[in-house]
């Protein structure tokens, strides 16, 4: 507890600072806001002599009716209907954009009046500048933002007038220390689509999220984050924006605002006054947003932004289509019967979706074209469809299918001795933009870890939620628990957790009772009967809060962790920090946590070796916490909507985005799938198939049926 209160008295000494300036005030606008009334004329996209769809025969129209009677081949009267688009164009209201205004306008109506028939949408998003007076320490974030707002006008069939009106004649951002610093959020404003409801995640129809931004956030965690923590999170929130059906296409700018060269701030960390665009935060939002453009649109003057525009629309033009919910039975034709043609020439089935069409989603309802494919039909050319010429045909049903749910609720000792440096110095206390190879607290390392844990691959599709004790808003000299986790498990919380943990400041003393009781007390989401739920607690240390004794303390806690099993509900436990705080009663306590809590480590060899983690080093926790992921990840599918035929399940094939898994026909258990109970309604992959779905990005598996499986090549 004197290790405690000494950090959290130092910690408290070094954020106090000179009285902030007043007379914070909104600067003029640098120039006047233009009307942007102008429109960009957006051509079909140019159609290459190279691709094999844009030459050939006319375009032959397809029957959509007809007298019913015998399909003969090539002929299926069925209507192929585009599914239709959202866009969601998202602006960056930061200050900074205020001369960028007029083409943003002119932009918005560039893209509205290329697509009459899709549904759009506006959002504006800008920060407030943090009042440092009237917050409390214990609730400062150490940056300078303080409210993010969104400003959402929801999908529909607007008026360009709305869409207008719903962008606003400038920017409405604010300025810091009197026009010197821009309050510039862009990470929270994209997570808006992952923690609310929004009709942009809409599986029956293709969703864009156009983003008009410079990429420059500044109000991402705390002050000092670095730039590796938010292009981790840059990656995040695109990946899981992707995955929800939304891609994401951004528009930077590749210059200055304004002349810097004689502004005392320009450069200033964590933004400068007027920055150039981030082109690779930009990059990773394209990258791993599925906006399927080779480079980001760059608009920073007319020219480029009448490109940038065309660019932009000409890939927003639609390429999926729906299928009727019943084909006509008159022709007797499945889904699978169908062939798909531009001009003449067969667009192949392509299940890696690059160059040919697929089902969307795994159902059979859709399709859409890649590659190619897309690229003439977003220059004007004709998609039909036919019955399947002169080859054999298998396939009857396709399903989609998830694995268990898995939540875990990750519980960070937060008290005050997190804040000592790795290397034993006061090193860590200094400014890093002075001192760029100063050496890391605890935190920090922490921060790193948790945020890398966050998101890699294999953790994909966990529901994470984070627990601080003492709690966030706890005061400096604190044992105070939150009754529930500040963040509760669910999907889309990592960004929110991401911002959380880089704002929280290490104050306070470590109620480990307190906490684990209180997560025992209502498990929520964690303890539901269809999720695999896990508690992972990282300490430094064991409890310094409670008044009772040792014996009991360690009672207390063994039971709040067999409470927890109870409901199947493992605890973890890993200790990292200073050697300062490894104690007898701290390694008690957590042996306690582990034994109790169904994941004690025995090592039969070495009976007194420690059932917990106990990493001594960054490296160790980076390991520490990937084994923990690795132990809950699951190759396991239950799949529901299964035809009723078990002659179908003997013809069944599995995919891995898109790349068919073969099947483990002798049940060596060493590579492919294979079913696992005799019902055939749960299928688990194994060997290197297991790790392929693990470690991939993209984690989509697909079950198709009525087509002779492809078998695991005998082991010779």
């Amino acid at each position: 507890m004197v290790r405690d209160l000494m950090l959290a008295t130092a910690l408290l000494a070094a954020c106090a600072g000179d009285p902030a300036p007043t007379g914070r005030r909104l600067p003029e606008p640098m120039s006047p806001p233009q009307a942007g009334s102008a429109a960009i004329d957006i051509p079909n996209a140019t159609c290459p002599p190279t691709n094999p769809f844009c030459s050939g025969g006319g375009v032959t129209a397809v029957p959509t009716g007809g007298s019913p009677g015998p399909t003969s081949c090539g002929e299926v009267p069925i209507d192929l209907a585009p599914a239709g688009v959202n866009i969601m164009i998202a602006v960056d209201g930061s200050p900074s954009m205020v001369t960028h205004w007029s083409g943003i306008q002119t932009a918005v109506r560039s893209l509205y009046r290329s697509n009459p028939t899709a549904q759009f949408g506006i959002h504006v998003f800008w920060g407030e500048a943090v009042d440092l007076w009237t917050t409390s320490t214990a609730d400062m974030s150490n940056n300078i933002c303080g409210a993010t707002h969104n400003d959402v006008l929801e999908l529909g069939t607007h008026t360009e007038d709305a869409l207008m009106s719903a962008l606003g004649g400038e920017p409405p951002g604010q300025w810091f220390l009197q026009d010197r610093i821009e309050i510039s959020p862009v990470i929270e404003p994209l997570n808006y689509y992952l923690t609310n409801a929004s009709a942009l995640v809409d599986p029956t129809r293709t969703n864009y999220l156009v983003l008009l931004s410079d990429g420059n956030d500044n109000c991402f965690g705390s002050f000092f984050a670095a730039s590796s923590h938010k292009l981790l999170a840059y990656q995040k929130v695109a990946v899981e924006l992707f995955k929800k059906g939304i891609r994401v296409i951004p528009i930077g700018f590749d210059a200055p605002t304004v002349d810097q060269s004689n502004d005392p701030f320009a450069g200033i960390r964590p933004g400068t006054v007027r920055p150039e665009t981030d082109f690779d935060v930009l990059g990773t939002l394209l990258e791993y947003g599925g906006g399927a453009l080779p480079d980001v649109p760059r608009a920073d003057n007319p020219t480029k932004l009448t490109a940038a525009v065309q660019q932009v629309g000409q890939r927003i033009t639609n390429c999926r289509f729906d299928l009727p919910a019943t084909l006509d039975p008159n022709a007797d034709v499945s889904p699978f019967e169908l062939a798909f043609r531009i001009n003449g020439q067969d667009i192949p089935r392509d299940r890696l979706e690059q160059n040919g069409w697929n089902f969307v989603n795994g159902g059979t309802s859709q399709v859409e074209a890649f590659g190619d494919a897309c690229v003439a039909i977003q220059a004007g050319q004709s998609i039909q469809v036919g019955k399947t010429c002169g080859s054999e045909v298998c396939g009857t049903a396709s399903i989609k299918v998830e694995t268990r749910p898995r939540a875990v609720l990750l519980v960070l000792d937060s008290s005050a001795s997190r804040i000592e440096c790795v290397d034993g110095s006061f090193g860590c206390l200094s400014d890093p933009t002075t001192t760029p190879d100063r050496p890391l607290s605890f935190w920090e390392t922490v921060q790193l870890a948790v945020g890398e844990t966050l998101t890699v691959p294999i953790n994909d599709d966990v529901e994470f939620g984070m627990q601080f004790f003492p709690s966030k808003t706890a005061e400096a000299l604190s044992c105070s628990v939150e009754p529930r986790a500040e963040f509760p498990p669910a999907q889309g919380t990592e960004i929110s957790i991401m911002k959380g943990m880089l704002e929280k400041l290490p104050f306070g003393f470590s109620p480990v009772v307190q906490v684990i009781e209180n997560v025992a007390a209502d498990p929520g989401r964690l303890g539901e009967p269809d999720v695999l739920g896990a508690v992972v607690v990282l300490t430094d240390g064991g409890e310094n809060c409670a008044t009772a004794e040792e014996p009991e303390i360690v009672a207390r806690i063994g039971a709040a962790a067999g409470k927890l099993l109870d409901r199947g509900v493992k605890t973890y436990a890993v200790r990292y920090g200073s050697e300062a705080g490894r104690t007898p009663e701290g390694e008690e306590q957590l042996r306690a946590l582990v034994s109790s809590g169904g994941t004690a480590v025995v090592d039969p060899t070495n009976p007194s070796a420690k059932p917990y983690v106990d990493a001594t080093t960054a490296e160790e926790l980076n390991a520490a916490l990937a084994d923990i992921a690795d132990r809950l990840a699951t190759c396991s599918f239950t799949l529901e909507g299964l035809p009723s035929s078990d002659a179908e399940k003997d013809a069944a094939n599995l995919y891995l985005n898109g790349e068919v898994i073969p099947f483990d026909s002798m049940a060596a258990k060493q590579d492919g799938w294979n079913w696992v109970d005799p019902q055939r309604t749960t299928v688990e992959l194994y060997g290197v198939s297991c790790e392929a779905f693990k470690t991939n990005r993209r984690t989509s598996i697909v079950v198709e049926f009525g087509c002779p499986p492809v078998i695991v090549p005998p082991v010779e």
